[in-house]
């Protein structure tokens, strides 16, 4: 079943000038700065940077990345692009903004699908909190899409979500599914052997990856001009790890979109307790992610009871 929540689902179409364009534009207002290292040694490596940090800067290609993912619901149409933006094996100036696009582009569509999951979780935890905890896990179905899109972070976060929903009502942990899923991010994973149901890699859920193409399900071979030191993950490391800071401030229509509250979950026929709106979640799970806090130091360890 489709995670559609209500919202609107229509893929707006994208209004952006070429790539094309853009990066002769941008290498267009360059051109002072390469002419000026010129006669002091600057190297082919320092225009590839400043072509990446131009290429990087443009905030268009992270929202079209994350509008991308955003649209994406169930298993078709997919609106990722990112095997569209041009690879240059060298270290020129247009080798290095065409890279710093792809990264743009592809932080914008992990944070959307980040986001979705966030969501999820949240109501897959509170789907799960319930006296027959035992029996929601057994029965409920996960559907793995595969493509970085809403319906596919919706539903690996709640099938994330509901386990950890059910280890909380079963040791008589408050309701708290932010704590859950920060312990769930720092790497905590839970089994239930009598269903067989558990979380990561006892669950049935795949993790989208960083730039994963989903038309092709694998990752594009962009050779060693690729700026990024370490791609962005969903799921422990330290507060330092890239997934913290690859988030850009989000826009009017990005808060409009985020700042409902959902009282049901097409996913179940059971309504939501949870009050606080999508946007308050993600802002509550994000701040916490970056804030450099222990994660879940409470509960962590009685939560590792359930590991098999």
């Amino acid at each position: 079943m489709n995670a559609n929540c209500n919202r609107n689902t229509t893929r707006p179409r994208a209004s952006r000038v070429t790539r094309k364009y853009i990066v002769l534009s941008v290498f267009i207002l360059a051109i002072p700065a390469i002419l000026a290292g010129c006669g002091s040694g600057t190297s082919s490596r320092t225009s590839f940077e400043l072509g990446y940090a131009d290429g990087f800067a443009q905030d268009g290609e992270y929202f079209l990345g994350y509008d991308d993912s955003w649209f994406t619901i169930g298993f078709a149409p997919i609106f990722y692009q990112g095997g569209d933006i041009p690879f240059i094996d060298d270290f020129s100036y247009d080798a290095g903004f065409f890279d710093g696009v792809f990264d743009a582009y592809n932080d914008g569509y992990f944070v959307a699908y980040r986001y979705a999951l966030i969501i999820g979780f949240s109501e897959g935890y509170d789907n799960a909190y319930w006296p027959d905890y035992l029996d929601f896990l057994a029965t409920d179905v996960h559907t793995e899409y595969l493509n970085g899109g809403f319906s596919d972070g919706y539903n690996d976060g709640f099938s994330e979500g509901r386990v950890f929903g059910a280890f909380d009502f079963e040791v008589f942990l408050p309701f708290d599914w932010l704590d859950a899923f920060l312990d769930w991010e720092s790497g905590t994973d839970l089994f239930f052997e009598e269903v067989g149901v558990g979380t990561g890699v006892f669950g049935p859920v795949i993790y989208y990856e960083w730039a994963l193409d989903p038309h092709l399900l694998r990752k594009p071979e962009r050779g060693t001009a690729l700026m990024r030191s370490e791609t962005p993950s969903l799921r422990g490391g330290s507060t330092e790890t890239p997934r913290d800071v690859i988030e850009r401030p989000i826009g009017d229509t990005q808060t409009t979109e985020l700042d409902v509250t959902p009282t049901d979950t097409p996913r179940t026929n059971r309504d939501l307790r949870i009050s606080e709106s999508w946007l308050n979640r993600i802002d509550a799970a994000t701040s916490f992610s970056r804030s450099g806090d222990p994660a879940s130091a409470r509960a962590a360890d009685k939560r590792s009871a359930r590991m098999p």
